[in-house]
């Protein structure tokens, strides 16, 4: 422990100094000191073994935190070890299953297919015949792990005081983060529980698979999967079928962010096969990410306002994503935005990126020296290496285009089973949150008001106390929230004369009172808020 603490001690050192030298240098002129400075830190970050490898390879991936030249060097740092023993493997495996090998499989191949720096993976066959893979922990490499992030911990601690960037960054929470999910990645159990998750909900699909976990023969350290073959996305097969799968890709994430709530954290053409069916076939679930219902609603609000490249709808969608901070000046907000989507529309349709429209639009609010939240930071991640990948099926994939076309079913799920086959996406959209979200707008009225105006009759109450505004107050906001209701039922009907587009006049006409009724609260809450002060 103190040798090795020790070694990273004197790495970190050195990597201090060197940032320290080469911003000097950089400042009188001697640039290419600092332009090779992320090649020199990631061949002492893989010099340091695995959990620093993972460190890096996740860093990579913070585009949010890191400028394209970092990213781009640290992505390079590789997984590939050398193979531990056979019969290391074999003992873990026996350990594990608590059965020797030779009666647990009818067949066990004692050469690796894979060596990586956490996990190794032999080829197997199960007495029922089935082709199988078991992926083997490293031996010590989830002690060895724990044991660095505890010092780099640390020294993240230390170094936060004589470096104010990393106190901006939130660097101590961030290597609390990497170390949480380093520790998962080495508890074969969780990826059991992911992969059981999506093999279950991709069960029917006709053009994604997922090989199904063995659960008897899987634990913390070995798991066992059913084994499938395929081509390689780099292949002339896999680039050939470019157009169909890029829609495949698409819609197979896209399920996963509405539907699911839970996605593949990791989707690198290396975890990816074309079967001979044609099926997209996706490995490796180590790393998943988790969108709760709020998220996913605003993230589908996001995608459909880039969708339709509503500058408006996409400040407020970035708001409720968390991109933007709510108290920001909306109207600055919107001019960036527009901004962006106008360079964006200048440039070549195969590079657009959503996750960097992402990241332009969160540094409006001030991530330009602020990281993402995690829940955040893995999803414009994960969003990237998507991106990426689908550049490698098809570099001249049109995002936009595909997007309308497989983006639009999901939009157009989430508002029919809402308010109906409607034509105006915006008001569609936010009519289809309001109406979700209206018993708890309601309930949250209620607890505002005063805890008398409950038990007193509106009559009883002298006129223009602060009880009588308040009663009132409570009365306007139920007819407005009953008005609201009504109008979406009405248009759920779907009857009448059309007006604003193709939106029945009855629900029109009420909807209109709403927001009357709304107006009249507010400038009542306002005069109140006056005679108070």
């Amino acid at each position: 422990m103190i040798i090795r603490g020790i070694q990273i001690m004197w790495t970190a050192t050195r990597l201090l100094l060197d940032v320290l030298s080469a911003m000097m240098l950089n400042r009188m002129g001697f640039g290419r000191r600092m332009t090779t400075l992320p090649q020199r830190t990631t061949r002492r970050l893989e010099n340091l073994g695995p959990t620093f490898t993972k460190l890096g390879q996740a860093l990579s991936e913070r585009r949010d935190i890191l400028d394209a030249n970092w990213a781009a060097s640290l992505s390079n740092l590789q997984s590939k070890a050398a193979p531990f023993p056979a019969d290391a493997a074999v003992g873990i495996i026996e350990q594990s299953l608590a059965a020797n090998t030779a009666t647990a499989f009818a067949g066990f191949e004692r050469e690796p297919l894979a060596a990586g720096s956490v996990a190794q993976v032999h080829a197997a066959k199960l007495h029922d015949g089935r082709e199988v893979v078991v992926k083997v922990l490293r031996p010590g490499v989830g002690e060895q792990i724990a044991r660095d992030m505890r010092i780099l911990l640390v020294l993240v601690r230390l170094f936060q005081h004589v470096i104010p960037a990393l106190r901006r960054h939130r660097a101590a929470a961030l290597a609390k983060e990497l170390a949480h999910n380093l520790k998962r990645e080495t508890d074969f159990r969780q990826e059991a529980r992911n992969i059981r998750l999506f093999a279950r909900a991709f069960a029917d699909s006709e053009t994604v698979y997922i090989p199904d976990v063995v659960d008897e023969m899987s634990d913390a350290s070995v798991i066992t999967q059913e084994r499938s073959m395929g081509t390689p996305l780099d292949e002339r097969e896999a680039i050939e079928r470019g157009n169909t799968l890029t829609e495949t890709f698409i819609d197979f994430y896209l399920q996963q962010f509405f539907v699911l709530g839970a996605f593949h954290a990791d989707p690198h053409p290396g975890n990816l096969l074309i079967m001979s069916d044609g099926r997209l076939c996706v490995h490796d679930f180590g790393a998943v990410g988790r969108l709760d219902i709020g998220t996913r609603e605003a993230l589908l609000g996001f995608v459909a306002a880039f969708i339709y490249l509503d500058s408006e709808w996409l400040t407020d969608a970035a708001i409720d994503l968390g991109l933007l901070s709510v108290t920001a000046d909306r109207a600055a907000l919107t001019r960036g935005v527009d901004g962006i989507l106008a360079e964006l529309q200048g440039a070549a349709m195969s590079e657009w990126s959503l996750a960097k429209t992402m990241l332009d639009i969160g540094r409006l609010s001030g991530y330009r020296t602020l990281s993402l939240p995690p829940h955040l930071a893995a999803l414009v991640r994960t969003v990237f290496t998507a991106e990426s990948t689908l550049r490698k099926l098809n570099p001249e994939a049109d995002l936009l285009l595909v997007l309308q076309a497989t983006g639009n079913r999901f939009l157009a799920n989430r508002r029919s089973a809402v308010i109906g086959n409607l034509h105006t996406p915006r008001l569609e959209w936010e009519i289809a949150r309001f109406v979700r979200r209206a018993p708890a707008i309601g309930a949250g009225w209620l607890q505002r008001a005063p805890a008398g105006a409950a038990g007193h009759p509106i009559g009883s109450l002298a006129p223009g106390s602060g009880l009588d505004h308040a009663v009132r107050q409570v009365a306007l906001a139920i007819a407005a929230l009953g008005s609201y209701l009504a109008s979406a039922a009405l248009m759920l009907a779907d009857r009448g004369p059309r007006v604003l587009g193709d939106i029945p006049l009855p629900a029109a006409i009420i909807l209109a009172a709403a927001l009357l009724l709304t107006i009249q609260i507010l400038i009542q809450s306002h005069r109140q808020s006056e005679q108070q002060q």
